[in-house]
Formats: structure tokens, C-alpha cells, sequence
């Protein structure tokens, strides 16, 4: 069985677990953080979250991880059947994994973690990621799917990234979504899928145990 490691506050990680869902691998979630202790460096080099544990065979990043699944588990196939339709889908991952989720994380780890941020670190923040949500714009097709008919590599980035982007609004006063064009009918046909509801419901409650009050 495929084992998980990271938690629910990491887009990268829901990434992967949406992705196993999707495809109807059994795996098994382990809970940790992003460590450089030896045992971890030896199964994620750079001792991030996520990695997967393979029946003994480690993999790091998520993109890795998911692009193995698509080779293991070809038959629930998660990129569209064209050459240039799985570029396009692949294209759309790596917008919003480098450069729309980065954007949010100063902002997400102040409000998580009160790291410093000021009002410079703000505006610096809702630049980019307004900036990424452009150029996101330009290639989204929602047909139904951001790169067309099939629910792809795409989707599943979009899935784990676009709750962190209004997280980050509410905290910055406003819903930077809305100028994604045809987001809200976009985000009301991504919660129809079991493993989105199931992932953004736990994302939600690690959030919500953290915010709590401490008695």
C-alpha cells in the first residue's frame, strides 16, 4: 500500500491525496511536518511534504508523484488523450503550483502562524498572486474542466491551491478569486467530486484546530 506523509495545510500534499483518490488507490495518510532529520532526508531529499513511500521505493514533489500514478494507474487516466491537450493541462499545473500558490504563502503563514507581515508584504502578496491568476485566465477553457472536456492534472492543482487563495483574501479583505472569470461556477463543479469535498473537509478542520482558541 502507498503510504502519504505530510498534512492537510499543504496544497501540494491534497494535491497528491486528490490524485490517489481520483485514481481509487488505497493509501494510507502519515501525518507529519517538513523535517531535516536523517530519516526523512532519505526518503525526501529536501525534507519536504509530500512524499509517498511505494512499497519501499520513496518519491519525492508532487508533480513526480503524480506523473507516476498517471504511468502505474493509466486507465483513470488524469490528463486529456491529445499531445497538446496533457501539455496544456501539464502547463496549467505548473502555473499554479509555482507561481499562484508561493504567492499566498506569506499571507497564509501570517495568519496561521502570526509570522511578520506588513502592509508592504501585503500588497507584494496580492500582486502576485492577482498576477498568476491573469495569466491563469488566459488558458483556462472550462469545458467543463480548466483544460477542457476531461478533469486533469490541472483540476486537481486548482482543487488544492484555490481554497489557500480565498484563505489568503479573507485575510487581505477580499475574494481574489473573482478575477479569475467563471471561478464561482468553476469551484461549484469541482466540489461534485467526492475527493475534493473529502480533502477540502480536512483542510478545513486542520485550519480550524489551529485558529481555535487555546484555553
Amino acid at each position: 500500500m502507498i503510504k502519504l506523509y505530510g498534512a492537510p495545510l499543504s496544497p501540494y500534499y491534497n494535491k497528491v491525496k486528490i490524485a490517489l483518490m481520483e485514481k481509487g488507490v488505497k493509501f494510507e495518510e502519515v501525518l507529519m511536518r517538513p523535517s531535516q532529520d536523517l530519516e526523512v532526508l532519505e526518503k525526501s531529499p529536501m525534507g519536504k511534504i509530500p512524499f509517498v513511500d511505494i512499497n519501499g521505493h520513496a518519491l519525492s514533489e508532487s508533480t513526480a508523484i503524480i506523473e507516476w500514478l498517471e504511468d502505474a494507474y493509466p486507465t483513470a487516466t488524469l490528463l486529456p488523450p491529445t499531445p497538446n491537450g496533457r501539455a496544456h493541462a501539464r502547463e496549467m499545473m505548473l502555473m499554479i503550483d509555482l507561481y499562484l500558490a508561493p504567492a499566498c504563502t506569506p499571507v497564509v503563514r501570517h495568519r496561521l502562524f502570526n509570522t511578520p507581515l506588513d502592509d508592504a508584504g501585503r500588497q507584494t502578496a496580492r500582486t502576485a498572486i492577482l498576477r498568476a491568476l491573469t495569466a491563469l485566465a488566459r488558458l483556462a477553457q472550462y469545458g467543463p474542466w480548466l483544460a477542457g472536456e476531461q478533469f486533469s492534472f490541472a483540476d486537481v492543482s486548482a482543487a488544492a491551491v484555490f481554497p489557500v487563495v480565498k484563505f489568503a483574501g479573507r485575510e487581505l479583505g477580499e475574494d481574489l478569486l473573482t478575477s479569475l472569470p467563471g471561478s464561482d461556477i468553476y469551484l461549484t463543479q469541482l466540489v461534485t467530486r467526492e475527493s475534493i469535498r473529502r480533502t477540502w473537509a480536512e483542510r478545513e478542520a486542520a485550519i480550524n484546530l489551529i485558529l481555535e482558541p487555546k484555553v
